[in-house]
């Protein structure tokens, strides 16, 4: 048997201790949960899912899927890599889409979308004549690909015309929006005007002249500012206009363990900032698209994780959030064949039972 080196050993100890902190906070946060909110319920319960998964399986399917589970909420997703906006409207306007409406209403099942959108708001054709509309990067050049600038005045005249034409056909029935960001590492603006900003606070900036767009056709809109991946951090420098609420996706996690100090703590910092009252959290317990490295081809089976899952919701609710909701991604027809529907609809309804708790 071979033994570990020093350094080698101190690393493995280091991690360990680490672990065992996260697992010692969270069980301390958790007891604390259950003495102060052993009443407190998850108001909003939900699922999000691609068009296409909808579409293979059916709204009627859907929709049975949701009541058995007691979830009240649907989110459908676009993005810029496997389903976009054009993909979304077919699907909405189609005598399933429709179906899909009118049956969630007859249940009291809410829809929202939730989309990675401004790659169409700010088309990129917009380039050639408007370089200055886009993102600089950290070499000073502006680039065609993902988000935007996001102090340029005039970019916002074109994003404001395509929001009103999106809305337009894009209802959803609570009056949230989530019009994200790009999803791409370092898609950030690091202009003269932007550089002085975190990606969060560019977001943010990003957002509250979204959120005004929005009331000129929705005054009850509000709009999720996403922390996620690069927007983790509280923004500092720009506040939220009243309406923004905060969206916590915390997709860099492990799930074989739980979430850990530094996670809980970008929760808690951007709880600072914006509302409890409103805020909502986007998980990933039931994300067969992620569970299969993002390959279509290659499914996996959802590593469904009951008691991790629990603990999770237990420490959301400690914190004031009562709006939950978990990616549902790739869970269509080939999934259902592959891993059976009696068993998938299982794990749909324990994970709504643990948000009914």
């Amino acid at each position: 048997m071979k033994y570990l080196s020093g350094s080698l050993f101190i690393q493995h100890k280091y991690r360990f201790v680490k672990f065992v902190l996260s697992v010692l906070v969270l069980s301390l946060i958790s007891s604390f949960a259950i003495a102060q909110n052993k009443d407190s319920k998850v108001e909003r319960r939900g699922i999000v899912l691609y068009p296409s998964d909808l579409i293979s399986v059916g709204a009627d399917k859907w929709v049975n899927f949701l009541e058995h589970g007691h979830l009240n909420l649907l989110g459908i997703h676009t993005d810029s890599r496997f389903e976009r906006l054009p993909d979304l409207k077919r699907y909405l306007e189609s005598e399933d889409g429709r179906k899909l409406f009118s049956l969630c209403a007859e249940k009291g099942i809410d829809i929202e979308f939730e989309l990675h959108v401004l790659q169409d708001l700010l088309p990129r054709k917009s380039f050639s004549k408007h370089p200055e509309y886009f993102r600089m990067d950290k070499d000073g050049v502006r680039q065609q690909e993902h988000n935007m600038c996001f102090t340029s005045e005039k970019a916002y005249k074109i994003v404001e015309k395509n929001i009103l034409e999106l809305v337009s056909w894009l209802k959803p029935t609570t009056h949230r929006y989530f019009f994200w960001t790009d999803d791409y590492a370092d898609a950030f603006c690091h202009c003269k005007n932007c550089r002085k900003y975190s990606p969060s606070e560019q977001a943010l900036i990003y957002e509250n002249h979204v959120l005004k767009i929005l009331r000129k056709a929705d005054p009850k809109a509000t709009l999720s500012h996403l922390s996620y991946s690069n927007t983790l951090d509280a923004p500092k420098n720009v506040k939220p206009s009243k309406g923004i609420f905060l969206e916590y996706a915390p997709i860099s996690r492990n799930y074989a363990e739980p979430l850990t100090v530094a996670h809980i703590d970008h929760l808690k910092n951007n709880l600072e900032v914006f509302p409890k009252e409103t805020a909502h959290i986007l998980e990933y317990w039931l994300d067969a698209s992620m569970a299969s490295g993002w390959k279509k081809n290659q499914l996996i089976r959802l590593p469904w994780r009951k008691e991790q899952c629990h603990r999770d919701v237990i420490l959301y609710k400690s914190l004031g959030i009562c709006s939950i909701t978990t990616f549902g991604a790739w869970i269509n027809r080939d999934y259902l064949n592959q891993f059976g529907e009696s068993e998938t609809e299982q794990v749909i309804k324990e994970y709504g039972d643990i948000l009914n708790e």
